[in-house]
């Protein structure tokens, strides 16, 4: 919404402190949701995403329509989606699981699914965009997924050489678009969120 110039409101809530105001929400108690003038909530960040570019010419969207580059754009967004929700389950299990009730041979697979999308992701190697040479829908999630990684997960990424996310990710953060909604270490903090090196 930044980068379209669409005018909003942030409301801040955690799924954790504020659970019952966020199933007023969504019915799943889950962020993002989106409210529109009249009240509708929209839910879910494709269903948010895809309400969005419908706002915006055909032209200036971030999902181009021309299949073959479609479907490149929306294949690096589904693993970087995936990159996203794996680094989360593994951080739930270290910051709301008893040590003794977490599961090693559950979190290896976690975290072997994590470098696994690393690695894959890596392997497009952004110049400085993961597909063409404008940003896409693909660059901002990628950039998303690796920032929650690296600043909200503060997961040492030791396990292997990840330099050209490292580059697209700063690049992508020292964008306009990026700044105005910069990831906050002190939000995470009051929203309950207990940060720990994985």
């Amino acid at each position: 919404m930044n980068h379209y110039g669409i005018p909003f409101e942030r409301k801040i809530l955690s799924v954790f402190t504020d659970f019952d105001e966020m199933l007023k929400e969504n019915p799943l108690g889950k962020v993002p949701s989106l409210e529109l003038d009249n009240g509708e909530h929209i839910f879910d960040s494709r269903m948010i995403i895809d309400y969005i570019e419908r706002l915006v010419p055909e032209e200036e969207r971030l999902i181009p329509s021309n299949s073959e580059q479609r479907r490149q754009v929306l294949r690096v967004e589904a693993i970087s989606l995936g990159l996203a929700e794996k680094s989360y389950e593994r951080g739930i299990e270290f910051s709301r699981r008893q040590p003794d009730k977490i599961d090693p041979s559950w979190t290896e697979r976690l975290k072997r699914q994590i470098v696994s999308a690393l690695t894959w992701l890596e392997s497009q190697q952004a110049n400085p965009w993961l597909c063409g040479d404008s940003m896409t829908q693909a660059d901002i999630t990628c950039a998303v997924a690796f920032t929650f990684l690296r600043e909200k997960q503060q997961i040492t990424l030791s396990y292997g050489d990840f330099s050209s996310l490292d580059k697209h990710c700063d690049y992508c953060e020292s964008l306009p678009a990026f700044k105005s909604s910069a990831y906050s270490a002190s939000e995470a903090s009051r929203s309950g969120w207990k940060l720990r090196n994985l």
